[in-house]
């Protein structure tokens, strides 16, 4: 009996997080109350609630949610030679995700404060032009996310792995640097993505940066992902759910209604409750009520991997809440 688990080599950078509860600020929204902004007094003292630290970027929170749905994880990334990367590896370590390919550099390992009040939050982050790398031979499941930097080298690597047989299951989920500054790298792995993973704003950077969400219908949009290259797309869009099409079945599924503390890592969970459906063959449909019970059951709590539910918490939640 082969009790090997799954695995899944997560590719990305990642980030030390201060989490700053505030008390009070004054915030100012137009007349539709669509942009907001919030501010404080200029050279102020500003108190905070609470302060919490947690690690974070979309491949550790990745790494950190599939590693508690029973899946075996390898983080690919690289981290600054301080008192803060020692702090990721070992809590990382803690969480048994495998830092066999984590690599160590000489700049400050890369940092995000997060303001969070009213049930909404303002994230100012810092990072370094650091190289990740993705030097393995085979793989059985790929997700690559949000590099922080060059990226065409990494993706380079994994479309020379896709091209390999037995070909890895690539998951990409591109980040708001490289939806910027690469989107001409990102339209070439999106030929060799077996899903794309992102929210509704960020696919309509990749169709046409220009595109509103008022001038495109969702299932014409995920048509037009299908038509650019990915095989299976599936999009977060905030409270009106997710949208899929997979093997040319279109879904939407509702979110489920939970008392918000703080959003950040809400895409990431979800990423890592759909994918974990996916590992484990799993049916798309409950494969999409995975990933939105943990995108759900994360914004409940401070933090991006705070939330996250281990599998048994996972299948209770997708009987009682669908």
């Amino acid at each position: 009996m082969n009790s090997k688990l799954p695995s899944v080599h997560c590719i990305g950078h990642v980030t030390l997080d201060t989490f700053l509860e505030l008390y009070e600020a004054e915030v100012d929204c137009d007349i539709n109350s669509k942009e907001c902004k919030v501010s404080f007094g200029f050279g102020a003292k500003v108190p905070v609630k609470n302060v919490r630290y947690g690690v974070g970027g979309g491949a550790s929170n990745v790494s950190v949610g599939l590693k508690k749905l029973g899946i075996q994880t390898y983080l690919h990334t690289t981290v600054g030679d301080d008192p803060k990367g020692v702090d990721i590896k070992n809590e990382l370590g803690q969480l048994g995700v495998d830092l066999t390919y984590l690599k160590v550099d000489g700049f400050p390992t890369d940092q995000s404060a997060i303001l969070s009040y009213f049930r909404e939050r303002t994230i100012f982050t810092y990072s370094q032009k650091r190289k990740v790398t993705f030097d393995v031979n085979s793989a059985e499941y790929i997700f690559l996310s949000s590099i922080g930097g060059e990226v065409a080298e990494i993706y380079s690597q994994v479309i020379k792995l896709k091209k390999k047989s037995p070909s890895p299951v690539l998951f990409f989920n591109p980040g708001s640097k490289e939806l910027k500054n690469s989107r001409d790298e990102i339209l070439n792995v999106l030929e060799y993505a077996d899903y794309l993973i992102c929210n509704v704003e960020e696919a309509l950077m990749i169709v046409d940066p220009t595109l509103t969400r008022s001038q495109i219908e969702m299932p014409d949009l995920l048509d037009i992902l299908i038509q650019k290259g990915a095989d299976n797309v599936v999009l977060t869009d905030g409270v009106n759910g997710s949208h899929a099409l997979i093997d040319g079945q279109f879904y939407t599924i509702p979110i489920h209604q939970v008392e918000v503390t703080e959003k950040t890592g809400a895409g990431d969970a979800f990423a890592s409750g759909f994918i974990s459906g996916v590992v484990h063959g799993i049916p798309a449909l409950d494969s999409l009520k995975r990933g939105a019970v943990n995108g759900a059951s994360v914004i409940t709590k401070s933090g991006a991997q705070n939330g996250l539910l281990d599998l048994s918490e996972m299948e209770l939640k997708v009987r009682t809440w669908y």
